[in-house]
C-alpha cells in the first residue's frame, strides 16, 4: 500500500495517509481536498514514468503547478511532500520543490503499467464547448481529461450507443462533425451541449469510466518509436545489471516485461466531486456503478473528493453490505440476499476503503472498528440544520392560534 505525506502546502498543514484501494476525502470547499488529490496524482505519474522509462525530464514545478493548476503561493520554505510505494520513494521540499527520487531497482521488472486519470471538477467543459478539438490553450488536467474523453467516445456511434447509467438516455458521437449526441427516452435526439447540467456532468464521466474499466483492455496499442527506444535503453541497463549477478532468468524476465510494457493492467481513478449537478438519487446510483466497476480482476483504485452527504451515505451502504454479507451464513444469509438491495452488486470489503474528513489542514479517518463510516462532518451539520428547524418550530403558530 502506497503512502503519502504532505506538509505546509496551500491549506494543508500536516497530512499522512495510506492509499487504499478506495479513498474518500470529504470536507467543505477550499479545505485542501483537491490539493491532496492533485499531489497524489502527480506522484503516481512520476512513479509510472520512472518505472517504465527509467528517466523523465519534466520540471516538477512546471508539471505540478501547470498541469494541476496549483498556485505558486501554495509552496513555502517549509513545504514538503513524500510518496512511497513498493517501487519508488520520492520527496519534494521547499519553495522550489527540491527533488529526491529512489527507485527500487529490484522491482522494476515487476511493475505493471497503469492508466492514471484525473477527472477535474471542470469536466462539464467538455460537454458545453463546441469545436473542442481545437482547444489547446495549455497542457493542464482539463486538457488531459479532454484527450481521454476523445479516446473514450470514439467507439460509440448511432448504431452502437452507450446507455448512461439508468437515466434512460443513450450517448453517441458523430466524429465527422465532432458532435456529441443524446437519445432521450422519448426518442428525441439532442446535442449534449444543449442538455441539462446534470447530463453534461455525468455523460463524459460515465463514458470515460466505461472506457477505462472495460474498453482499453480489449485492444492494446503497439509501442511507439519513443517507447521502443526507452525499452531498449532499459533492456541494456537492466540486462547488464542482471548479467553481472549471473541471473539465468534474465532473458525470460526481460521478455515478460517487454510484453507488459504496452499493456494497461489497471486504472487509478482520481475524481473530483462526482456529485456535481446531480440529483441525490443519481449521485447514489453513480457511486453504486463506480463501486461495481471496481470489483474486477484489474485491481483498479479510486480516490474521490466530495462535499456531498449523499455520496458518503451511498458509499456507507456499499461498506455495510459487504460487511454483513461476509458475516452471515446458511439460512440467515439466504434470507438476507433474498431482499432487493440496490447496492448489492456494489458491496465491497470495508477494509479496502478509507474515508477521511479534512479540517484545519489535517485529516481524520471517520470509520469505526469495522471500517463503517461513523460520526462525521456531514452528520454534525445535518444535526445543526434539524436543531435550528425545531427551534424555529417552537415559535410557529397555525392559523387557529394567530
Amino acid at each position: 500500500m502506497a503512502k503519502i505525506k504532505i506538509q505546509n502546502i496551500g491549506p494543508i498543514v500536516d497530512v499522512k495517509m495510506e492509499i487504499n484501494k478506495v479513498n474518500v476525502i470529504m470536507g467543505p470547499q477550499s479545505s485542501g481536498k483537491s490539493t491532496i488529490a492533485k499531489i497524489i496524482s502527480y506522484c503516481q505519474w512520476v512513479e509510472k514514468r520512472r518505472m517504465l522509462d527509467g528517466e523523465y525530464k519534466e520540471d516538477v514545478r512546471k508539471q505540478l503547478l501547470r498541469f494541476h493548476r496549483l498556485n505558486e503561493t501554495y509552496f513555502r520554505e517549509n513545504s514538503y511532500f513524500e510518496y512511497e510505494s513498493e517501487f519508488i520513494k520520492i520527496n519534494y521540499s521547499g519553495e522550489e520543490l527540491k527533488e529526491s527520487i529512489i527507485v527500487s531497482e529490484s522491482k522494476i521488472l515487476d511493475y505493471k503499467k497503469t492508466k492514471n486519470i484525473y477527472v477535474p471538477a471542470e469536466r462539464n467543459f467538455v460537454s458545453s464547448i463546441p469545436n473542442l478539438k481545437k482547444y489547446n490553450e495549455t497542457n493542464d488536467n482539463v486538457l488531459g481529461f479532454i484527450y481521454d474523453w476523445f479516446t473514450a467516445k470514439r467507439p460509440y456511434t448511432k448504431q452502437n450507443t452507450l446507455p448512461i447509467l439508468n437515466l434512460n438516455v443513450n450517448y453517441y458521437y458523430i466524429e465527422s462533425l465532432d458532435l456529441d449526441m443524446l437519445i432521450l427516452d422519448n426518442g428525441k435526439e439532442i446535442p449534449l451541449s444543449t442538455a441539462s447540467s446534470g447530463l453534461q456532468s455525468i455523460t463524459p464521466l460515465f463514458v470515460v469510466l466505461e472506457s477505462l474499466t472495460k474498453n482499453i483492455y480489449k485492444e492494446q496499442p503497439p509501442l511507439s518509436v519513443i517507447e521502443r527506444d526507452q525499452l531498449s535503453k532499459l533492456y541494456k541497463k537492466l540486462g547488464n545489471q542482471l548479467y553481472e549477478k549471473e541471473d539465468g532468468q534474465i532473458l525470460k524476465k526481460l521478455d515478460e516485461f517487454a510484453k507488459r510494457r504496452n499493456l494497461y493492467h489497471n486504472t487509478n481513478f482520481i475524481i473530483e466531486e462526482p456529485e456535481q449537478n446531480l440529483f441525490p438519487i443519481t449521485q447514489r446510483d453513480l457511486i453504486y456503478d463506480i463501486f461495481k466497476r471496481l470489483d474486477s480482476d484489474k485491481e483498479h483504485s479510486l480516490l474521490l473528493t466530495t462535499h456531498s452527504p449523499y455520496i458518503l451515505y451511498a458509499i456507507n451502504n456499499c461498506l455495510l453490505g459487504g460487511l454483513v454479507n461476509s458475516q452471515l451464513e446458511g439460512a440467515e444469509k439466504e434470507e438476507f440476499l433474498s431482499e432487493s438491495f440496490l447496492s448489492e452488486k456494489s458491496w465491497i470489503n470495508p477494509k479496502l476503503v478509507s474515508v477521511w474528513e479534512i479540517e484545519n489542514g489535517r485529516l481524520r479517518q471517520i470509520q469505526d472498528k469495522d471500517n463503517i463510516v461513523s460520526q462525521n462532518y456531514f452528520d454534525a451539520k445535518m444535526t445543526e440544520l434539524i436543531d435550528e428547524y425545531y427551534l424555529i418550530l417552537n415559535y410557529y403558530k397555525d392559523e387557529d392560534e394567530r
